[in-house]
């Protein structure tokens, strides 16, 4: 019985942290956001990008949703990002402002082709409405 006790006892407190926001971080924001925007998962980009860069976001991602769609769409074959060996380091932190550092090797593949991508950025990210977002570079 004392182990289903300390699983309820871990689900609630998880519960309560990510309702409160403290399981929010710069570092997860941009993770999420680059996950978003290489997957082309339009929702969570937008909830992941802050307020000062949702039109030039909305602008952009008509256009990569085009080729996204085209490119789907002559080969039958989805696009597949994969963003695991990206790292993710929040260098500074001021208030409800960050800089991350990101870093590493994003590669997208259809079919048999395959691109790899190499980063080395700092993003700027805000906290708004308790939620950090990228809010450009």
């Amino acid at each position: 019985m004392k182990p289903l006790r300390a699983v309820v006892t871990i689900v609630i407190a998880a519960s309560i942290l990510t309702a409160c926001g403290i399981g929010d971080s710069p570092k997860k924001a941009a993770r999420e956001w680059l996950d978003a925007l290489v997957n082309m998962d339009g929702n969570t980009l937008m909830d992941r990008t802050c307020t000062e860069q949702k039109e030039a976001m909305q602008e952009a991602g008509l256009w990569v949703s085009v080729v996204g769609i085209l490119g789907q769409s002559f080969t039958g074959q989805q696009i597949e990002a994969d963003i695991s060996d990206v790292r993710f380091e929040t260098v500074s932190r001021n208030g409800d402002t960050a800089r991350v550092r990101v870093t590493g090797e994003i590669r997208v593949a259809i079919l048999a082709f395959a691109h790899a991508q190499q980063m080395d950025e700092e993003w700027q990210m805000v906290r708004e409405d308790g939620e950090w977002k990228w809010c450009g570079p």
